[in-house]
């Protein structure tokens, strides 16, 4: 929407609709104001509205008001204000007198001492040639503003766009090093035990690189391709895990159409096996993904160990939560809650998303 709003076209039809209503309302107001007015005064008046119009479309608001220079802007626009009432009081119709009489006549009620006070319908007519003016100023003022507005948020959705992907690209980074050394070794005792396994872990291996490499560098996926992938991941981890380590993955409702931001889940479930795992007493990893409609809830239980790690200085977990807040915040505004919270001596995480069938990175 941001992108297509102010197109070409829907620029050259607003301003048509402009000059159509300074051509329909101007001559009616010019009426109003003089009952002497004729085709040609009003024709002038239209055009010197439009020129300040686009005088101050194109000249003033990106010279002083786009930078701020906001003494410059209403001192010029007062100054333009004042000529267009001289300009007007000049050239309006009157009853058939001389042209010398009429410009001595305007100086003299103006300049000289003593000088008798202005006929109302010379103040009505100056007022409304002041509210003219000043509505043309707004109308431009007003369409200008709102074109550098969208311009900007734009702009700014871009940079946005451009953090996006550099956050995911160090995401993907973030999949731990030791995992692949890990599932490599797992795969290679398998195939020293020539289990009947080995081909199914390696193709599972396999799939999981092409998704992080490949696949999850597009805004969105199928929700399906996310699942197998947090599937495929949790599969390899479980090559790994200790007898008394228990992983229950319950995944409830249809994916269907729907499509999803890539790596959603992983920093969350890395955390989990990283974090979360005490090997000197059975423990247990609860995931799940259940899916309502359009709906996605998202639930990670993990224990807490009694004896926490120590903290590495290159511990990337607190950068990765933090990194999968900006995310969310920026792809899914108003359409998603995230609840991260410790109870007694469990661990849980808590994501509720809204999809939608078509998602593009910005509505």
């Amino acid at each position: 929407m941001v992108k297509n709003f102010y197109s070409k076209k829907l620029k050259i039809l607003l301003h048509s609709a402009l000059w159509f209503l300074f051509v329909l309302v101007v001559p009616v107001v010019a009426s109003y104001l003089n009952k002497h007015t004729n085709i040609k005064f009003m024709f002038f008046m239209s055009v010197v509205l439009v020129g300040i119009f686009y005088l101050n479309y194109y000249v003033l608001i990106p010279k002083y008001l786009s930078q701020k220079k906001f003494k410059e802007y209403i001192g010029t626009l007062l100054i333009f204000v004042m000529i267009v009432i001289v300009l007007f009081n000049l050239t309006r119709p009157e009853p058939p007198r001389p042209r010398k009489e009429l410009i001595e006549k305007y100086f003299s009620e103006r300049f000289e001492k003593g000088r008798k006070p202005k006929s109302p319908r010379v103040i009505f007519f100056n007022f409304g040639v002041l509210i003219l003016t000043t509505v043309s100023i707004a109308l431009s003022t007003s369409i200008r503003g709102t074109r550098e507005w969208f311009t900007n948020e734009k702009r700014l959705k871009e940079i946005e766009n451009q953090k996006l992907v550099a956050e995911l690209s160090y995401l993907k980074a973030q999949i731990n090093p030791h995992f692949f050394f890990n599932t490599l070794n797992g795969i290679y005792g398998l195939a020293r035990q020539k289990s009947d396994q080995t081909p199914e872990v390696v193709l599972k291996l396999s799939n999981l690189m092409r998704y992080i490499i490949y696949d999850a560098n597009v805004p969105h996926v199928s929700l399906e391709k996310e699942i197998n992938h947090v599937v495929n991941y949790i599969d390899l981890q479980k090559l790994r895990l200790h007898e008394k380590v228990r992983v229950n993955l319950e995944i409830k409702g249809e994916p269907g159409d729907l499509r999803i931001a890539p790596l959603l889940f992983s920093v969350f479930i890395e955390n989990a096996f990283k974090h979360g795992i005490d090997y000197s007493k059975k423990c247990t990893i609860d995931i799940k993904l259940l899916i309502d409609s359009n709906s996605l809830f998202f639930v990670l239980v993990n224990p807490v160990p009694a004896v926490k790690p120590k903290k590495k200085n290159d511990d990337q977990s607190g950068v990765g939560l933090k990194n999968i807040k900006k995310r969310l915040s920026l792809l899914y505004p108003d359409r998603h809650r995230l609840n991260i919270y410790q109870q007694k001596n469990e661990y849980i995480v808590e994501l509720y998303l809204k999809l939608r069938y078509d998602e593009v990175h910005y509505n």
